[in-house]
């Protein structure tokens, strides 16, 4: 029977099987991003073509962004869960990538004052997109079996920092945007057709290792990164994500998959919240390499 007395939260910066998002599973803090100046939310919970629409825009030069959450956004959406005698899991993007962790700390600092001493479990993923995804499944599987809320913190939290996530940038220009690259690199490498492999690090930071020619070599890289940093353990999922580009998501995972046949690869479009700053064509891969 399933354990009910408390609430699992991520943030939008995550992506997620949808099937747990509609089972209800998992509450979901939106965020904000602009387009061409203009502020959208997003809930997590959105299509792939509302997705698609912000990565067409990018293709059309429009300019975007991401809007930080205030404060009392996470006061508001954690009280009304705490006020009702709810506990609280939330799994937060990476803190060095996101305010978000300073500002689920803050609340939980701000419930306690409010109503005592509450039962609130803040966990850094050190990570970003389908890596908290492999999370929130971990942490929802738990809670099916019965794990009360200090268990289930305490198990999901061991993960941070062995969630391996690795990508590649189809376009150098968003890289020379966020300070990533020099102009003169960025315009060099696109003739080129240079996709820079980054990871998230873990210790939750964005790096640049490697770089490579064209996409189909791009996504051997990150099928070769995936096994020679362990894979992934047994019984959890690998994400592969994309900024709009289905063709070489499905191409990496069969690259994958020709070498592991039974592993279960769940391919979602990537949250504009990362894709603000990344553009379109990205491809990533995430995995638990266990401990």
């Amino acid at each position: 029977m399933m354990n009910n007395n408390y609430k699992i939260f991520i943030d939008a910066g995550a992506d997620l099987d949808k099937r747990f998002i509609e089972s209800g599973e998992v509450e979901i803090i939106p965020m904000g991003y602009t387009l061409d100046g203009k502020a959208t939310e997003w809930t997590g919970a959105d299509s792939d073509a509302a997705a698609k629409k912000v990565y067409d825009s990018q293709r059309n030069g429009e300019l975007t962004g991401t809007i930080s959450l205030e404060q009392e956004d996470f006061n508001e959406k954690f009280e009304g869960i705490v006020s009702h005698g709810l506990g609280v899991l939330y799994i937060s993007m990476s803190s060095v990538l996101s305010p978000s962790n300073h500002h689920a700390k803050e609340a939980k600092r701000a419930m306690a004052s409010k109503y005592g001493n509450v039962p609130f479990y803040i966990i850094d993923s050190m990570s970003a997109t389908g890596g908290v995804g492999i999370m929130i499944e971990q942490a929802i599987y738990n809670k099916q079996r019965g794990y009360q809320l200090e268990q289930n913190a305490k198990d999901v939290a061991q993960m941070s920092g062995h969630i391996r996530s690795w990508f590649y940038v189809n376009d150098l220009d968003y890289l020379r945007r966020y300070g990533k690259t020099s102009a003169s690199k960025s315009f060099v490498g696109t003739l080129l057709g240079i996709k820079p492999i980054l990871e998230i690090s873990k210790d939750g930071q964005l790096r640049q290792i490697n770089k490579s020619f064209g996409k189909k070599r791009a996504c051997e890289v990150l099928k070769d990164l995936y096994f020679s940093n362990g894979g992934s353990a047994a019984g959890t999922s690998v994400y592969i994500t994309h900024s709009d580009d289905a063709e070489n998501a499905h191409l990496l995972r069969e690259m994958v998959l020709r070498e592991k046949p039974d592993l279960n690869i769940k391919i979602q479009m990537l949250t504009p919240i990362i894709g603000a700053h990344t553009g379109p064509g990205v491809i990533t891969i995430h995995h638990f390499s266990g401990y």
